[in-house]
């Protein structure tokens, strides 16, 4: 039986909507949880909706959390206007840092650029700067970034401009820029943390996730506010 995809999704997002009004959402983080959770689901349906003949379990587990963590994205991160202006002058990324924040800017690059397999983001040129708001204290420590890709719809969409805090640690749930091999600089959403990997995960549920060590420097930094063309 093919399962209705409708119906997962609402599933999904009544799931969604019950945790997070909960007052021990924490408890709901884990995966296996998710993947129990699933199970349960789908077992109380009748027989004409039941799903599970082709649901995988974990699969599900894991679009339920992708779901959760958009809701708080969403939240977390209400979208800016976005103002953008040419930099005083062409340099590369690396020297543009600290002249673009005593403007009261961030230097500005395409992550689609930036996510070439084998370059350097810090040598990349950079022309364009993003002005902060005012709640934001100019840094050397910023970095701007205009997305590229769907893999984090609906929360970013392609052209949205991402502002990254530059080493910053990550934290569940939290959407971060990381370095993952044969795929340059992306960004995704934390999804586990582990004794030795990061796991990573993208909103849009047909992205596979992927996991990298922590024991290196692959986290760029986490995504502290997000903008858009009014």
């Amino acid at each position: 039986m093919k399962y209705d995809e409708d119906l997962i999704d609402e599933l999904m997002r009544l799931v969604a909507a019950d945790i997070e009004i909960g007052e021990s959402a924490d408890a709901y983080r884990g995966e296996q949880f998710l993947a129990w959770l699933a199970e349960d689901l789908r077992a109380g349906l009748n027989a004409e909706e039941r799903v599970k003949d082709e649901l995988d379990a974990s699969a599900f587990g894991r679009r339920i959390s992708a779901g959760i963590a958009a809701r708080r994205a969403e939240k977390k991160l209400p979208r800016r206007a976005l103002r953008q202006r040419p930099a005083s002058s062409v340099a590369l990324c690396s020297e543009s840092l600290l002249q673009a924040a005593r403007e009261g800017c961030a230097t500005l690059l395409d992550l689609s650029v930036a996510a070439g397999v084998g370059r350097e983001l810090w040598e990349e040129p950079c022309d364009e700067w993003l002005e902060l708001p005012d709640d934001i204290l100019p840094s050397e420590r910023y970095l701007a970034l205009r997305v590229a890709g769907d893999s984090m719809s609906p929360v970013l969409q392609p052209r949205d401009v991402i502002l990254i805090k530059l080493g910053s640690q990550p934290a569940i749930d939290e959407l971060v820029v990381a370095h993952i091999p044969e795929q340059g600089y992306v960004v995704k959403y934390v999804s586990a943390i582990k004794e030795n990997r990061i796991e990573l995960s993208s909103f849009n549920h047909e992205y596979d996730p992927a996991a990298i060590p922590r024991s290196n420097h692959a986290i760029l930094g986490a995504v502290l506010a997000r903008f858009h063309r009014e």
